[in-house]
């Protein structure tokens, strides 16, 4: 099976900013333990833009994604646990419903990235230590030191696509399982 990885996509610079979002809610809690803690639905307001293009996936300061992603989640059965979020443009009077998908986390998988250039592989990665791993689910995250990275599979990639979704940058990726160290 095929990965990718959401990435920034080119409209980014225009998705919506959210304003005094530090400290509403421990951001350590969207897990699927913390989850409880999270509360039901939650209010931000954006910065003011007449650029701000209300995308179907956003990815910072966490992952939102808009009911039409959501809907592609269920198709696929995903397990999924998810707060409302709504997000309001005080200026133009705009909001939009979104949602904080809280998903199954892994540490012990090491992602590498393939590069394209003209649809061509121009850097076919080193793999690291380990055994290249294939996962049996669609959608998933992976923390490494740095982050945490949202990987979806080729099916619900092209599902998304299909549906002509916003704010969807992809990065292929391999999954290799981080060997324990002895």
């Amino acid at each position: 099976m095929r990965y990718f990885e959401l990435q920034d996509p080119p409209e980014s610079k225009y998705v919506p900013r959210l304003k005094n979002w530090y400290g509403r809610f421990d951001v350590r809690d969207i897990c699927p333990l913390g989850f409880p803690r999270l509360p039901e639905r939650e209010l931000f307001v954006i910065e003011p833009s007449e650029r701000t293009i209300f995308t179907d996936v956003i990815l910072f300061p966490f992952l939102l994604i808009s009911p039409m992603v959501r809907d592609v989640i269920w198709m696929y059965r995903e397990v999924c646990f998810y707060r409302e979020i709504i997000l309001l443009d005080q200026q133009s009077g705009l909001s939009r419903l979104y949602y904080l998908p809280v998903l199954d986390e892994t540490s012990s998988i090491h992602l590498v990235g393939k590069q394209y250039k003209n649809r061509i592989c121009i850097l076919e990665p080193v793999p690291p230590k380990g055994k290249k791993v294939s996962i049996d689910r669609n959608l998933f995250w992976v923390r490494d030191k740095k982050k945490r990275h949202v990987v979806l599979s080729m099916d619900m990639a092209e599902s998304l696509i299909r549906r002509n979704i916003t704010g969807l940058g992809l990065k292929e990726v391999m999954l290799y399982h981080i060997p324990k160290e002895s």
